[in-house]
């Protein structure tokens, strides 16, 4: 059995909710914000929404590089979306957004994840739990400022739930 975690992570950013959920859906986009993530790529004939399954490379603070792959289970435009992950670890990953003002986006990410590496596992039981909990909370540091950076240099996301629809800015 390997390591459970239970994350929650809260980001604000400066973005109407329809944006920021624009940020959060093109995942093939993370890697141009997000510097954590080195790779995303679609590995489903399901291109888009429930069905789709990605396999992402995440490198952090430590020194290993992460793959896994996750399947969306649920995609409610612009407020929630659930993934299922495996794979470096598995579990479950959601986004829940809300919309604080008109410029103002809240987003929660939980995830509930338990680890599958035999030396991360190790590593966690005897004693560097913490050091693992902060290479977390490190890249979901990054990965917020990274947003809030470029929607700030007008970074332009697509919008996958409305292919018909041109691009539109943070507003």
């Amino acid at each position: 059995m390997g390591e459970r975690y239970d994350f929650t992570d809260v980001w604000t950013v400066p973005a109407s909710i329809d944006f920021a959920w624009r940020m959060v859906d093109d995942v093939a986009g993370w890697p141009k914000w997000w510097p954590d993530y080195r790779l995303a790529e679609i590995v489903s004939d399901v291109k888009h929404g429930p069905g789709t399954r990605w396999h992402v490379r995440v490198k952090s603070d430590l020194p290993y590089t992460v793959d896994f792959e996750f399947a969306v289970l649920a995609h409610e435009p612009p407020t929630y979306v659930k993934t299922r992950v495996q794979g470096f670890f598995e579990g479950e990953i959601d986004w829940r957004l809300e919309q604080l003002s008109q410029n103002q986006t809240r987003l929660t990410l939980h995830e509930q994840t338990e680890t599958k590496w035999a030396l991360i596992n190790l590593t966690a039981r005897i004693g560097g739990r913490r050091l693992l909990m902060r290479n977390h909370e490190s890249a979901m540091r990054r990965g917020e400022v990274g947003m809030k950076e470029a929607i700030m240099r007008g970074y332009v996301p697509p919008d996958l739930d409305s292919r018909d629809h041109g691009p539109t800015g943070p507003e």
